[in-house]
């Protein structure tokens, strides 16, 4: 048996005398959510006043029910001037301030995208309307991914690690459920290597980084695939896949390096040849970096820049890419600079050129004598003539008072002695 509203509410008995052309009018003021995707059932509250259910009374235990069946309400869709509608449905009572009522997906996506009134009728036939209540988004678009890492075209080698770096964004009031990866190698027995990316507190935008480390058994120029997997709140959830073919070429070479030797302070211009050179590629001499960090990429088979310091003798040469890692089979040499013991004579009449020798060790071809109290303003030595690799000989052009001995190599470096030469009065 269904009782009417006078007969449930103790504040209209005590109130009315009857409840005919009494009953109170319901008002809508909001609507929970405001907006979503119309692909998907929603779930909608209405908060206003008013909401008098219609009770049904059990006879066996005398307790009452509110019951729902009397409401109704609509969806209206007011869109380029074609006005069209849907029903809600399965309505549920809150309390006289709040009512919910489903918008099934079949329901929803009749309705075009853009601004809705939200009707409801209660029980007695009494109607409000909440205008632009509610904004139907239309189908809620797949999640956007993007990949910073690996960048589109780049050469992996085998042996060498992927690292993956991708973010993936969806749309509010879409939310974000997963992002996974996974990577395949080819073959019936294909390597396969899966993971799946945390979800964080803004499930509207998720960051991740993994590493992979390709086989070392497959060939130059094999393809592997890198594949993410973005997926989103609806139901069955929307998802993005895109695929990532990266090919993979040889290991980095080292044939040779340009020149052999150079100073332990460092400076000297070399270039590296050989092969597989890829942007970001590395060179070392010993343990520290060529300069500028790590040398200039040319091309895919040069690599330039200046050596580090490094102490005297054989140093290795490598260079260090994603690809690998390739070893020089030779080494670069470090030399001391050329070093000065003594000048003979060490004194001559002032304003006369005098024959010298200089004396010392690790002179080359391309050492110079300067004499001068700095080496900027030196004067060489004139006729000077390389005879071993602890003799220099020459003239020393005639002048007056002291001067430094300099012996410079423009690729192995400078000593000096101090006052080594002198001009006095007869």
């Amino acid at each position: 048996m269904t009782l009417g509203p006078c007969a449930g509410l103790a504040v209209c008995a005590a109130a009315l005398v009857g409840c005919a052309g009494n009953e109170p009018q319901p008002r809508l003021d909001a609507v929970s959510p405001v907006r979503s995707y119309t692909d998907r059932d929603i779930r909608l509250t209405m908060t206003g006043a008013d909401f008098v259910p219609s009770y049904r009374l059990d006879s066996v235990s005398g307790e009452r029910a509110a019951v729902m069946e009397g409401f109704s309400g609509r969806v209206i869709s007011d869109v380029s001037d074609e006005v069209s509608w849907v029903p809600l449905s399965d309505f549920g009572w809150i309390s006289p301030t709040q009512i919910s009522a489903g918008l099934a997906k079949e329901a929803a996506e009749e309705l075009s995208a853009g601004s809705c009134d939200v009707e409801i009728t209660d029980p007695r036939g009494r109607r409000t309307v909440l205008q632009a209540g509610f904004l139907a988004l239309g189908r809620d678009p797949p999640p956007d991914v993007t990949v910073g890492s690996p960048v589109a075209g780049e050469i992996y080698a085998p042996g060498s690690t992927i690292h993956g770096n991708v973010t993936a964004t969806d749309q509010s009031p879409g939310h974000l459920t997963a992002l996974t990866w996974s990577y395949t190698e080819p073959g019936s027995a294909g390597r396969q290597v899966a993971g799946a990316c945390p979800v964080g507190l803004d499930t509207g935008r998720m960051d991740c980084t993994f590493d992979v480390t390709v086989s070392t058994s497959l060939l130059p120029y094999t393809t592997v695939h890198l594949a993410i997997t973005a997926s989103d709140d609806a139901v069955p959830p929307n998802q993005t896949s895109p695929d990532f073919p990266i090919m993979l070429g040889a290991r980095p070479t080292v044939s040779a390096v340009t020149p052999l030797a150079g100073g332990m302070a460092g400076g000297t211009n070399v270039v590296i040849q050989g092969s597989g050179f890829v942007p970001g590629s590395r060179a070392y001499f010993g343990t520290s970096l060529l300069i500028p960090d790590g040398g200039i990429v040319v091309n895919t088979e040069i690599i330039t820049g200046y050596t580090p310091a490094h102490f005297a003798g054989p140093a290795p040469v490598t260079v260090q890419s994603r690809l690998g890692f390739a070893s020089w089979d030779h080494k670069f040499e470090y030399q001391l600079p050329p070093q000065i013991a003594s000048i003979s004579p060490s004194v001559a009449a002032p304003g006369r050129d005098t024959p010298v020798r200089v004396l010392g060790a690790s002179f080359t071809a391309t050492t110079i004598i300067y004499l001068g109290q700095t080496l900027a303003r030196a004067t060489p030595l004139a006729r000077a003539l390389w005879r071993s690799a602890e003799e220099i000989t020459g003239v020393v052009p005639g002048s007056s008072g002291k001067a430094t001995v300099w012996a410079f190599d423009p690729n192995n470096g400078w000593t000096s002695l101090p006052d080594g030469f002198s001009w006095t009065a007869p």
